[in-house]
């Protein structure tokens, strides 16, 4: 058998890769996300971790006027209240 020369070899090499990497997407198309929740348990009560986050944000763009840079979340089922710190300034309280 004669032996290929550089540029065949060349030409088969990216083939195989294009055939791979054509591939790869179908794969990943498969794949679905995993849906997270997260919720925090304190006696009878059971508070949603997302759902609190959301009011605290809106609660805090009716009120803060600055651009906000962070918000620091504390909850406290004890009280049922998530308490909440934007850029380390303002704070206030959101009731569960």
């Amino acid at each position: 058998m004669p032996r290929k020369k550089k540029t065949e070899e060349v030409i088969e090499v990216k083939e195989k890769v294009e055939e791979v990497t054509a591939a790869k997407p179908a794969a990943k198309a498969t794949r679905t996300a995993v849906k997270e929740t997260v919720k925090v348990q304190f006696g009878a009560d059971e508070f949603d971790l997302a759902a609190i986050k959301e009011a605290v944000k809106a609660d805090y763009k009716a009120k803060v006027k600055e651009k906000v840079k962070t918000v620091e979340i504390y909850i406290k089922p004890e009280d049922k209240a998530a308490y909440y710190v934007v850029n380390s300034s303002f704070t206030d309280k959101v009731d569960l």
